[in-house]
């Protein structure tokens, strides 16, 4: 069954993560012009994306798990796979660079999900491993909550005694149970969980009220998000648990209010993915034009320029996000019509 809904939230949360998030932080905190601390807080966006995940399963049809796979692999390995084709000059470059050879093992984690270069073309695929192996899960979560119905305060409490344990499991497996209860929370997007939702927002409050009020923790989210820990996920509960309703209605407003916004919400929700691992290059494009101009620095020093340079710097990503996919997708076609003119059964 199709929400129309999701696919606003899908495409509103793309934006949000490929316009602003990575403008705040790739290109904002990382050069300077804003800080760390404060800006962390917009980092709700990705359990936002795995509860919507969980969402969107629980109302699909029903598939055998290998077909199920099979959709998992089409949608989301062979696009990561046509990126890190489409990058491997430039990992081969940074090696040549600094007098290197890849080894097996770094071929081996380029093509599984791990590149084993740091850079921003990289930065945005960390998700790629704990989708897989949530997705992997998922139907078997949905199974058990089928069969058992069990309340969603049941997660929680799983959630917890699993922490208990985390020293023992790697931050992989740390990055996975984290996501997979937002996840989960997708997978009750069509019941009522009342007093269950608020018994878990009202926990969270209250964890985040104690971590940075009576610990004095600083406010790093970017600290505790690799991997991420019990505050970042109290903290992105709170945030989804008290504004997300509002966050949600105010996003299917704008859309059935404004042509302009349906128009680019539309592109984002079905080419959200592409457009995700594209966008790095659009986010180099703008920096690279900042830095030409020297303006990183004077913009850090002048408030006013803080907040056009967020105005003009979504607006151009948000634009040229899109024409970069289109180009990306066009030389992959002359790629595909090269390949089934000297190979006639091709298929890309």
């Amino acid at each position: 069954m199709r929400d129309r809904n999701l696919d606003i939230y899908r495409g509103g949360i793309m934006i949000y993560i490929t316009c602003f998030c990575h403008l705040m932080w790739w290109e904002g905190v990382n050069v300077g012009i804003f800080e760390r601390g404060w800006v962390s807080g917009i980092f709700f966006a990705m359990v936002t994306v795995f509860y919507l995940v969980g969402a969107s399963y629980s109302l699909s049809s029903k598939k055998t798990y290998w077909e199920y796979v099979k959709g998992r692999v089409k949608r989301v390995v062979i696009p990561y796979w046509k990126y890190a084709l489409c990058c491997l000059s430039a990992v081969l470059y940074i090696y040549w660079k600094h007098g290197l050879i890849i080894s097996l093992d770094g071929v081996v984690s380029y093509v599984f999900f791990n590149p084993p270069v740091e850079n921003r073309i990289f930065d945005h695929i960390w998700f790629i491993s704990p989708y897989i192996l949530i997705s992997l899960c998922l139907p078997f979560c949905a199974s058990f909550i089928r069969r058992y119905k069990p309340p969603f305060v049941f997660w929680g409490i799983v959630l917890i005694l699993s922490q208990l344990f985390k020293s023992y499991y790697p931050d992989l497996l740390q990055t996975v149970v984290i996501y997979l209860f937002f996840t989960i929370w997708g997978l009750y997007y069509a019941k009522r969980l009342g007093w269950q939702n608020v018994v878990c927002v009202v926990v969270a409050v209250g964890y985040v009220v104690y971590a940075f009020g009576i610990e004095k923790r600083p406010f790093d989210l970017q600290a505790n998000k690799f991997p991420p820990n019990l505050l970042f996920l109290a903290y992105g509960l709170t945030i989804l648990g008290i504004g997300g309703s509002y966050m949600k209605k105010g996003l299917v407003l704008l859309y059935d209010k404004f042509r302009i916004v349906r128009y680019y919400i539309d592109i984002y929700s079905k080419e959200g993915y592409e457009i995700y691992l594209v966008h790095a290059f659009s986010t180099l494009l703008l920096g690279g034009f900042k830095r030409a101009l020297g303006l990183n620095q004077i913009i850090a020093e002048h408030l006013s320029l803080q907040l056009i340079y967020i105005v003009i710097g979504f607006l151009f990503l948000l634009n040229v996000n899109i024409y970069i996919l289109r180009l990306y997708n066009y030389i992959w076609s002359l790629i595909d019509r090269i390949f089934r003119t000297v190979f006639p059964t091709w298929k890309l």
